[in-house]
């Protein structure tokens, strides 16, 4: 206490000696070095001729978001329609400027031409980025580390790997048939059951191991899977990152992180030491990491695989194995969900949709193959629609090297955000006419060169388009095949259509997808 009273003393004279208008005038500088701080980016960027949403204090564009009194598909496609007949221009998340893009010409040229300007993902803002909380594995990593692990880590989703993994996610399927068949009153929370299928498939496709999710009607897997995404925690991290980063802020619900990365590290430790490589995506992670991959042909001297093997540890294993949790569970039965919605209310389709399963279904029978689902063309239309219809509302890319902005003086920094509106894309009637319309036909062999490239992105574009797309797709349509096989899907009444989106994530419907099930078998 000694030691500690001389200081106290000292600060309390100090303070005691400030006068009334003294402590006015501290208060004054005070609230202007905060409202500097929450203001000082905005109007830089629109001195130099770039179009702005006029931004509001603390949220910028983001009130609604942030306090998840819109949904996200709604306030996306408000930003979009906001921006009007401009290619680009800049919103504010919070007091940080982005880049937003909105022509697709421009949305090509960011993501595919100009890709060395805009190699890195952005949804976790730098300052959060590197903490290990929020490590994610190859979706975190940047630059030449990224092209390493991407060039190493793609033949898991080659032709050859995808075709075979249908086979394997055929049997998850079939149990979600299984359990359809007992539920009361032929009514099913299809939402629930997608939501199964998604984990069982991951267990086989990224560990060889059957999680058992539909069989023992959800399990801990589910539970951590559903609390990965809060939406408030990126609204939060947005709008105040420097704050977040003091704060050690989880972009990711800590408890469910936590669960994936203690299994992939008993999944990974169980393995080691047996020379053993599974053919899933774990053990072609450790043949990246102990150097046992065959070089590319494009590699004869190795130094894509050597690099990727420097960078594979076993936290980046782990790391990225929760990604594919993440990105797998979330996407896979968020779209299959709204599939089974939008096809349940649109009979019409349905019935092309049962023609087209019957036909292969006399073929092939039960167990459908990675090869087989090629032949579900309207089913590819379905999905596309829907893709179209329900998507992640943007995606985002962070500038590395300054860009300037075509037809306009104006220079995009290093470390700028860049905002790609998808959802304003997909309603955008001057692409998709008559957008609220659920039309799978935007997508057959004769209408689908009808559509703008750069216009449809579901997955992103480019390099960094997800990695996962193929396979997602595949999950979906070989769980709609054994559905449609045995059931007619109905709206029930607790499920209206329009969609009311939910405010607290991504692409989900409020009250979940209850449909009714009409056995035909």
């Amino acid at each position: 206490m000694s030691i500690l009273s001389a200081p106290f003393q000292q600060l309390c004279a100090i303070f005691g000696s400030i006068t009334f208008f003294q402590w006015i005038a501290i208060f004054v500088v005070f609230v202007f070095y905060i409202y500097w701080s929450l203001t000082k980016n905005y109007g830089k960027f629109e001195k130099q001729g770039l179009f702005s949403i006029p931004p509001k204090l603390l949220f910028g564009n983001n009130q609604d978001l942030f306090l998840q009194t819109k949904p996200m598909i709604t306030c996306y496609r408000e930003f979009y329609n906001q921006f009007g007949n401009n290619k680009c221009g800049i919103c504010y998340e919070g007091p940080e400027a982005k880049f937003y893009v909105k022509d697709p010409e421009l949305i090509k040229q960011v993501m595919i031409k100009d890709f060395d300007h805009f190699v890195d993902l952005n949804f976790i803002p730098k300052e959060l980025a590197n903490m290990p909380v929020n490590e994610f594995g190859l979706a975190n990593a940047l630059g030449d580390e990224w092209r390493a692990l991407k060039s190493s880590i793609t033949p898991a989703f080659s032709l050859k790997n995808i075709k075979n993994i249908g086979t394997n996610i055929n049997g998850p399927a079939l149990d979600v048939i299984d359990s359809l068949k007992k539920c009361q009153n032929g009514v099913a929370n299809m939402e629930l059951y997608s939501g199964y299928f998604a984990m069982d498939c991951i267990g086989r496709i990224v560990f060889s191991i059957d999680f058992q999710t539909t069989k023992s009607g959800g399990n801990d897997f589910v539970k951590y899977g559903d609390g990965f995404f809060e939406s408030w925690r990126f609204a939060f991290a947005s709008l105040i990152p420097s704050v977040a980063k003091n704060l050690n802020f989880a972009m990711f619900n800590p408890k469910s992180t936590g669960f994936f990365l203690k299994l992939a590290h008993s999944v990974l430790s169980g393995r080691d030491g047996t020379n053993a490589y599974p053919p899933d995506v774990l053990g072609l992670m450790m043949k990246i990491r102990d150097g046992k991959l065959i070089p590319e042909d494009d590699d004869e001297k190795g130094s894509k695989q050597t690099m990727a093997a420097k960078c594979m540890d076993n936290d980046m294993i782990c790391r990225t194995l929760m990604q594919f949790f993440m990105d797998g569970y979330d996407t896979v039965s968020a779209m299959t969900t709204m599939c089974f919605y939008y096809v349940a209310h649109h009979p019409e389709v349905q019935d092309r949709l049962i023609d087209e399963v019957d036909e292969l279904s006399g073929r092939v029978g039960t167990n459908i193959t990675g090869d087989d689902v090629k032949d579900l063309h309207y089913m590819t239309q379905v999905y596309n629609e829907t893709s179209r219809l329900a998507p992640f509302s943007f995606t985002l890319r962070r500038c590395t090297k300054p860009w300037k902005v075509p037809g306009t003086e104006a220079v995009i920094p290093v470390d700028m955000g860049v905002v790609i509106p998808i959802v304003g894309l997909h309603y955008d009637p001057t692409y998709f006419p008559d957008p609220e319309k659920f039309n799978p036909d935007r997508f057959s062999t004769e209408n689908k060169h009808k559509i703008t490239p750069g216009t449809f992105i579901p997955f992103g574009l480019g390099p960094r388009q997800c990695i996962g797309m193929k396979i997602a797709q595949m999950e979906a349509k070989i769980l709609m095949y054994q559905v449609f096989r045995n059931f007619r899907l109905e709206p029930s009444e607790s499920t209206p259509f329009p969609p009311k989106w939910r405010s607290d994530h991504f692409n989900r419907i409020q009250g979940g997808c209850n449909l009714k099930l009409i056995s035909r078998v």
